[in-house]
């Protein structure tokens, strides 16, 4: 059994203007007492959520939702579902944008879209996966199925071409 040690900064940059993280336990949807830490316009351009129950970005932060379970990868088809997604996140980066790509813990959901972000940037799956726990800690990418998929599954050459328009 691994020991974890989870993130404590709610975001961590990843690279210059590429960030992964979670969701502050306050900042779910139907959570009386108000708002946690959300996305705002004066950390992020651009936010991806993962999470269904995290609230939405603050106004004027461009927000693009698809939550999926941190489980098997049953109830999703990464390269349907999540393409848009690594394309929109990596198109707003490389324009300058500041981008979160989040998800409830900041490790799992948000670790397999910020590796397939770091593909389409021309990483190599297992230079990506390091890279996160380096710089977000070492329970990033913590779900087994999603980094043997990653590394063993995904094809690298479909997440490098831009999607058709």
């Amino acid at each position: 059994m691994h020991e974890y040690h989870y993130p404590q900064a709610l975001w961590s940059e990843i690279l210059p203007g590429l960030w992964q993280g979670g969701t502050d336990d306050f900042d779910v949807a139907g959570r009386p007492g108000g708002r946690g830490q959300a996305p705002s316009k004066r950390d992020f351009d651009s936010v991806i959520t993962l999470y269904g129950n995290a609230n939405g970005a603050d106004w004027g932060v461009k927000e693009i939702r698809f939550p999926f379970y941190d489980g098997d990868m049953t109830d999703f088809d990464p390269e349907a579902d999540l393409k848009f997604l690594v394309d929109q996140a990596h198109a707003d980066w490389k324009a300058g944008k500041r981008v979160l790509i989040r998800c409830q813990a900041g490790l799992n959901r948000s670790g397999l879209v910020m590796a397939l972000t770091l593909i389409r940037d021309g990483y190599h799956p297992e230079a990506a996966i390091e890279l996160m726990r380096q710089q977000r800690g070492p329970a990033a990418m913590c779900n087994p199925i999603f980094e043997n998929w990653l590394v063993n599954k995904a094809d690298v050459d479909f997440w490098r071409k831009k999607l058709a328009a």
